[in-house]
């Protein structure tokens, strides 16, 4: 047995799937319902070939179905079929035993209006169906199921009716022919006189995100270049050997030019007087060192 602290979370747990169940049933079915286009009753009136004496006049269940949406220049498939009413006075039937040789051929006429204004085309298409077994005479014909295709070029709605159709049971032990043809139109009067239809908006598909530019990367400034300041050249000529200058009273000359010789007289003091001082001294210095060394002895003794 469950305790109590662990039925709270038993019950809440089937409360949980109890509520996501009767979503799935109440919403989540109708919109998968509406995603499938609805079979229309439409009334027809055929003429067969050879005729008879009661033609077949069928209340059909007509589906067209056919894409929500489109771009220009996308192919649209349109899928139509047919199924019979279970009213047997509204049904057409085979003349005769139908075997699995022989074939069913469908030809439909789609009425397609737009997307561009006041422009109206025709499509026509055919479908075969082969009995998989052998009908016996009476029995209601099976209808093969048509697709076409049209291609909009332009943005609007496009609107495609189910209309007028050809029915003809092929004989293989005919080469090919016999059988009979059934030319059927939407009849005139009742109330299921309007065909079956399926619309297909058709929008211009959308364009993609250019990406950016990349923007140019800025370019080096070229530094200015210094003006080149003017250099001003001086020439100076030098004359060698040259006359030297007058001399002076009691000035020694000097010779321009080249080594100069006797200049003793310009050039002061003469170097043996700066031998003989360096040399007093340094025998001044000899003669204070040993007066300090002889008062150190004193000391000591």
């Amino acid at each position: 047995m469950l305790r109590s602290g662990a039925r709270g979370p038993v019950v809440r747990k089937a409360a949980l799937a109890g509520a996501v169940g009767a979503g799935i049933i109440f919403f989540g079915l109708p919109a998968l319902g509406a995603l499938a286009p609805a079979p229309k009753t439409v009334s027809y009136v055929c003429v067969p070939t050879p005729s008879m004496e009661v033609p077949p006049s069928p209340d059909l269940s007509v589906t067209l179905g056919g894409p929500a949406s489109a771009t220009p220049s996308q192919a649209v498939t349109l899928s139509w079929s047919n199924s019979q009413s279970n009213d047997t006075n509204k049904q057409i039937k085979a003349v005769a035993e139908i075997p699995t040789t022989d074939r069913i051929v469908m030809i439909g006429e789609l009425v397609i209006t737009g997307p561009a204004a006041n422009v109206t085309a025709t499509v026509t298409a055919t479908s075969t169906y082969t009995p998989p077994t052998k009908i016996v005479a009476g029995a209601p014909l099976p209808f093969p199921t048509i697709s076409a295709t049209v291609t909009p070029t332009v943005a609007g709605t496009l609107v495609a009716k189910a209309e007028k159709f050809t029915l003809q049971v092929v004989s293989a032990a005919a080469g090919g022919g016999g059988g009979v043809m059934y030319i059927c139109t939407i009849g005139t009067a009742g109330a299921n006189i309007a065909p079956a239809e399926a619309s297909v908006t058709v929008t211009p598909a959308a364009s993609s995100s250019s990406s950016p530019s990349p923007s140019p990367s800025p370019s080096a400034t070229p530094s200015a270049t210094p003006t080149p300041r003017h250099t001003k050249t001086v020439y100076e000529t030098v004359t060698l050997g040259a006359s030297p200058k007058p001399k002076k009273k009691g000035q020694v000359n000097t010779p321009d030019g080249g080594v100069s010789t006797g200049g003793g007289g310009e050039a002061g003091p003469d170097a043996r007087v700066l031998i003989l001082t360096g040399a007093g001294l340094m025998l001044a210095a000899a003669a204070g060192g040993l007066v300090l060394r002889t008062r150190r002895r004193a000391v000591r003794q």
